[in-house]
């Protein structure tokens, strides 16, 4: 069965996104991109040719019933991760109307395991035994390590490179090309900047950049 699937965004990463669902559509896989569910009317009624259905709010009520249609959540910013889980939360959508998007290019082994809602992009590996949760984003030419275990709600920027055996919470953005030794653990709600070379673990709420990277104060910037 092809599986046809509604973003819930129309910007930034969204768009991205649903461009590589659109190009593994191409390419011959069991999936076919239907298009968004955005709020922004400014937008006019597609982006970049694919049409914008509904609401956001609205996509369950409109979709629910059809067993073929799901949704990918990609509202994603770094200053609002915790604003945005919640929002998601709000629109009361099971977790199997959900779908796990893996683009053709990338390699997955067939012991990691990745969760609901989740998206793998192009040219990115994840590694033997590693977890990846629940709506978690990784961007094209990452490398998740093996056993390396992420929680929910995650976002791997482009380039980014995950050491192995690596317990990594939820909620956290990992920016641009950076780097993450082998057995760091990184708790909850967490900034990693661009380019940094995390060689220690994190806790929970900290925000770090550099390399190696250490702890900054500054606000992290909206995309």
């Amino acid at each position: 069965m092809i599986t046809k699937v509604i973003i819930i965004g129309g910007r930034g990463g969204a768009v991205v996104l649903g461009e590589q669902i659109y190009n593994a559509q191409l390419k011959g896989s069991p999936v076919e991109f239907m298009g968004y569910a955005f709020d922004d009317e400014t937008l006019g009624p597609d982006v970049n040719g694919f049409p914008i259905h509904c609401k956001t709010y609205e996509v369950n009520e409109k979709f629910r019933k059809f067993d073929d249609v799901k949704f990918i959540y990609q509202m994603w910013r770094p200053d609002l991760i915790a604003v945005r889980i919640d929002l998601l939360n709000s629109f009361n959508i099971p977790k199997e109307k959900f779908f796990t998007f893996v683009h053709p290019s990338a390699i997955v082994a067939k012991s990691a395991n990745i969760g609901y809602g989740s998206s793998i992009l192009g040219n990115c590996v994840i590694n033997a035994n590693a977890t990846v949760g629940n709506h978690c984003t990784i961007h094209s030419n990452t490398l998740v390590g093996h056993d390396t275990k992420m929680g929910d709600y995650n976002f791997l920027a482009a380039h980014s490179v995950v050491g192995s055996n690596n317990i990594i919470g939820d909620a956290n953005f990992f920016a641009l090309k950076c780097s993450i030794n082998n057995k760091i653990v990184i708790g909850n709600n967490c900034f990693i900047a661009m380019a940094s070379n995390v060689i220690k673990g994190i806790e929970s709420g900290c925000k770090v950049m550099g390399n190696p990277a250490k702890p900054f104060a500054g606000k992290v910037k909206a995309l």
